[in-house]
């Protein structure tokens, strides 16, 4: 009887502390983050001559990243926010230049 009581006091407790306006982010001990992948800026050169700038996950195919039959791929390039800008396909590339931030 004496443990229901203590875990009624505590629940009671926790359940005053939440309505009293903490702003503790409770989703996070729900929820598991893995941490931000650092974004690489780099300079991707394609077989046309045609040069894009911008920042990749890393320099190989990405987590999210699509492989098609007959060998196509879809992979990202982000801006510095890590926002998609724009789409390519390794295929075309012909080299990935790194570029040190400015």
């Amino acid at each position: 009887m004496k443990n229901f009581k203590r875990s009624g006091l505590f629940l009671l407790l926790l359940f005053m502390l939440t309505l009293s306006g903490c702003n503790y982010n409770y989703k996070e001990l729900f929820t598991s983050q893995k941490p931000e992948e650092k974004l690489i800026r780099v300079e991707v050169h394609f077989s046309d001559t045609d040069k894009m700038v911008g920042y990749v996950k890393n320099l190989g195919m990405e987590e999210n990243a699509r492989i098609f039959v007959g060998g196509s791929s879809v992979n990202y390039l982000y801006d510095k926010a890590g926002n998609i800008i724009a789409s390519f396909n390794y295929q075309r590339i012909e080299y990935i230049k790194i570029i040190p931030e400015e």
